[in-house]
């Protein structure tokens, strides 16, 4: 049994599964899907990997995705309770894309009289994400920290995390409708390299439209560069199977600042899904701007 330890689960948009986390976290799976016939649990049945070089190879067979079913919420849910936790805090990909942060409340409400359970909008995906869910398990569960007492630096480092994506199709995103702020017709969309980010509420929107991914990823980079000079950030690159791009970051980022730590992960299939494959964010959370107690 559980003594007084409290739960921390995220969806598995943030690809907490590329990273070393703590083994009794819990992440609820969304599904992809390819037509009527294949759908594959992300991450346990469809790796990012597999999942770029497929999609790498059929570009139109274009997947679409679905959040974790009511049931299978219930269900961990009832682990939950049966393991004897009292209080969970879930971290949620941003609302503007998914449905899930309102699915799990209206859940959540069910299970009022047996466990407290707490859903934040985390407003962004990927590392930036995942960061919050591994630092919300560790104030609540390694240094005493009270749920609103964690709330707090979750919302101060939501408020100080930035991401600069380069995408080399818009065709995903598009054909999955998470684009917005962005005019023009398909055809013209698809010619285009845009420097994609998410705005306050966890919109993505386009910033600039560039014409090649060199450019793209140049100027991801003189964003971030102008933007962290001489700060304390914690740097984080979250890619769909470009290693490339991957390595050219770091060594730009290493020539101005060598002694700063590049994390890098999967972006994971859930949200390759819409980003396509090669695409790549280039972000930074500001820790000079995040107080704990």
């Amino acid at each position: 049994m559980i003594n007084d330890k409290k739960a921390v689960i995220v969806c598995s948009n943030a690809g907490l599964d590329y990273l070393d986390y703590p083994n009794d976290m819990v992440i609820l799976r969304s599904v992809i899907h390819f037509g009527t016939t294949e759908s594959y649990d992300d991450f346990v049945e469809l790796n990012a990997k597999d999942f770029y070089e497929r999609i790498d190879k059929n570009p139109n067979d274009v997947p679409k995705t679905s959040y974790i079913s009511i049931g299978r919420m219930q269900e961990e849910f009832e682990k939950l309770v049966e393991k004897g936790y009292k209080e969970a805090l879930i971290i949620t990909i941003a609302k503007p894309l998914s449905g899930l942060n309102d699915a799990l409340k209206l859940q959540a409400k069910n299970f009022e009289d047996k466990i407290k359970i707490t859903v934040f909008d985390s407003k962004t995906i990927a590392y930036g994400q995942a960061f919050q869910a591994l630092e919300a398990y560790r104030l609540l569960n390694e240094e005493g920290y009270e749920m609103d007492e964690v709330i707090n630096v979750l919302e101060q480092i939501r408020s100080n995390n930035k991401i600069y994506f380069a995408v080399e199709t818009l065709k995903y995103l598009v054909l999955n409708g998470r684009l917005s702020k962005l005019s023009g017709t398909i055809g013209t969309l698809l010619k285009i390299k845009p420097l994609l980010s998410f705005d306050e509420d966890g919109r993505v929107v386009t910033l600039e439209k560039i014409k090649t991914m060199p450019r793209a990823l140049k100027r991801v980079l003189e964003l971030y560069l102008e933007e962290t000079k001489d700060k304390n950030v914690l740097t984080y690159i979250s890619h769909a199977h470009n290693d490339e791009a991957v390595k050219y970051f770091i060594e730009e980022i290493n020539k101005i600042y060598p002694e700063r730590k590049v994390i890098t992960s999967y972006l994971t299939p859930v949200v390759g899904a819409h980003t396509g494959p090669k695409a790549i964010g280039l972000g930074y959370i500001d820790l000079d701007k995040v107080e704990y107690k």
